[in-house]
């Protein structure tokens, strides 16, 4: 996905996203630094004491576009080198323009729906994540 299918990237989103990030305990990093020369994204980098051993580091990577388009992608990436990830979009795509990546792999899309807003798309992507984190504590 590129600015040339969405739109540009919306700059005052994403740096609310970075810093309402900023100030949530579960994250060790947030970062996000547009330049001019690639896409930007906020990075969140969860706080790993959050997680069981096996699961190595996890992180939100996210793009919100004017016009509402996005990209949220949660990633894990396991001490045995395995890779966990799904992914949250609205952009043009023929299963439809809202549609999710289902893990392990983010593989195919589905359609589905999502808000228009990014807070409540964003409590969708929060609350998905942590009942993920439940499971793999439930798992272990």
């Amino acid at each position: 996905m590129d600015e040339t299918t969405t739109g540009p990237l919306d700059e005052e989103v994403c740096r609310s996203i970075h810093d309402r990030l900023t100030g949530d305990d579960r994250f060790e990093t947030v970062t996000f630094e547009p330049t001019s020369d690639r896409i930007r994204t906020v990075v969140a980098t969860y706080d790993r004491s959050l997680f069981p051993d096996d699961v190595q580091s996890a992180q939100l990577d996210v793009r919100w576009y004017v016009g509402g388009d996005f990209s949220i992608h949660y990633s894990e990436r396991w001490a045995d080198g395995s890779p966990w990830e799904c992914r949250w979009d609205r952009h043009p795509k023929a299963v439809g323009r809202a549609h999710f990546h289902p893990p392990p792999d983010a593989g195919s899309a589905a359609a589905t729906d999502f808000p228009r807003d990014y807070r409540d798309v964003w409590s969708i992507v929060t609350a998905y994540v942590s009942e993920r984190i439940e499971t793999l504590w439930a798992e272990t």
